[in-house]
């Protein structure tokens, strides 16, 4: 099964067709600011201020109107104001987009603390409302074709029920969670979202279940997939098993063993053999580094911005392997951040995190959101991770984040590789 992405559904949604490139700029800017105002009187306020600036109507742009809508209804939603929060989301008028701020509602006072109880009854409603309009022909967006809306349909109540299940949990009814979180997963759980898979675990043991969640986590650490909450449950199961601790990091140590050795044999028929663009950036200091300097050396670049979270979410992995690898260079170009005090933001976030990274910053080329140094190696998208041998040629490039270990692990194998192929 692929993965199923569970923080916040694609809303149905296009920005609508202004006079200007400028105007469309201008309004993504407003809906920018829409999205962190936090005060929800402002955030009325700024909405209606959008509707007039850009002469939206309603009909026309009702899906744009359904995100304003639904932003503003978070925003009463994160103080508690719930018969706010119901009253804008009733104004949505696509059912789904409906369900979709209803469910990121519910994520967010369960992830938050915020309210568990009022958690549960809100995800419930969204599955009810779901299950209302899902084989309902009328709910189809004109636009969208029927086998495109069905796809579509099927993926959408696996956040949903997912967000039930952490509910669910949070509230100690661990044997409906159960269910519920059995229902996320469209085929083998350990193919499943590590945040549900983790949630799964616990409530296998929780409801007396331990060997079944014993294994799973067995399973998911031979793979290298486990993350660092599921090597304490295995944890917490082997005590349970045996007593104590004693002998746990060498029984880790066995199921990892066969890990790096299936990696390498899989990412050999992968390898690039291609030459690595050169470059020349300034890093926090402002001093020039190139790539050239570091020939002779395994490189890894990684690309990343403040924005975005799965690039900050992959730095404490990043983390040890520059600490267990002193012989390799790690270089982490932050790239398309906004022009305006970026050098500033990257410095201040790298302070506040302490992470002894190197960090260079990507140099913008024109206006047009093109930066130079990622532009030059095409990742799909950030994170991106390129291994380069010490030939200056580039052998591997990945993007994504999934888990720790799994990152770990396969950067392990790769710089082996390259060394090898030096």
């Amino acid at each position: 099964m692929k993965k199923i992405k569970l923080s916040l559904l694609v809303l149905l949604i296009a920005v609508p067709l202004l006079a200007s490139a400028q105007q469309q700029t201008a309004m993504m800017e407003q809906m920018k600011s829409l999205t962190k105002e936090s005060d929800p009187g402002k955030s009325v306020s700024l909405m209606r201020k959008i509707i007039a600036d850009n002469k939206l109507d309603a009909a026309k742009d009702a899906e744009t109107i359904d995100v304003l809508k639904g932003t503003v209804a978070l925003a009463f939603l994160r103080e508690r104001r719930y018969d706010a929060f119901k009253k804008y989301i009733g104004e949505i008028k696509n059912k789904f987009n409906q369900t979709s701020y209803m469910n990121m509602g519910a994520s967010i006072l369960v992830r938050d603390k915020i309210d568990a109880k009022m958690a549960e009854q809100l995800a419930k409603e969204t599955i009810d409302l779901y299950l209302s309009y899902k084989d309902d022909p009328a709910a189809r967006p004109v636009s969208m074709e029927e086998a495109d809306w069905k796809r579509f349909m099927t993926f959408a109540q696996y956040p949903y029920y997912d967000t039930y299940a952490a509910a669910l949990f949070a509230n100690g009814k661990y044997k409906e969670a159960l269910a519920y979180q059995e229902k996320t997963f469209d085929g083998d759980p350990e193919e499943g979202m590590s945040s549900s898979v983790e949630r799964y675990a616990r409530l296998l043991a929780l409801t007396g279940q331990q060997d079944k969640a014993y294994g799973l986590l067995e399973a998911l650490t031979k793979k290298g997939k486990a993350t660092a909450d599921m090597h304490a449950q295995l944890k917490e199961l082997y005590v349970g098993k045996h007593g104590s601790t004693k002998g746990f990091d060498e029984y880790v140590g066995r199921l990892e063993k066969s890990v790096q050795t299936a990696l390498k044999e899989s990412l050999k028929p992968k390898m690039k053999d291609t030459v690595a663009p050169g470059f020349a950036l300034r890093d926090l200091n402002g001093k020039m580094v190139s790539l050239s300097d570091f020939r002779g050396k395994v490189v890894v670049l990684d690309f990343w911005a403040t924005w975005c979270q799965p690039c900050i979410a992959s730095f404490p992995a990043m983390q040890k392997m520059v600490k267990q690898h002193p012989e390799v260079v790690f270089l982490f170009i932050a790239t398309q951040e906004k022009a305006d005090g970026a050098l500033l933001r990257v410095k201040s976030f790298m302070e506040k995190k302490k992470y002894p990274f190197h960090v260079l910053m990507d140099e913008p080329v024109g206006d047009k959101g093109t930066f130079q140094v990622v532009s030059k190696y095409k990742p799909n998208g950030i994170p991106a991770k390129v291994v380069i041998d010490g030939r200056g040629r580039m052998r591997f490039m990945s993007t994504g984040f999934s888990t720790d270990s799994e990152l770990i692990n396969e950067l392990e194998a790769m710089i082996d590789l390259a060394k090898e192929a030096s």
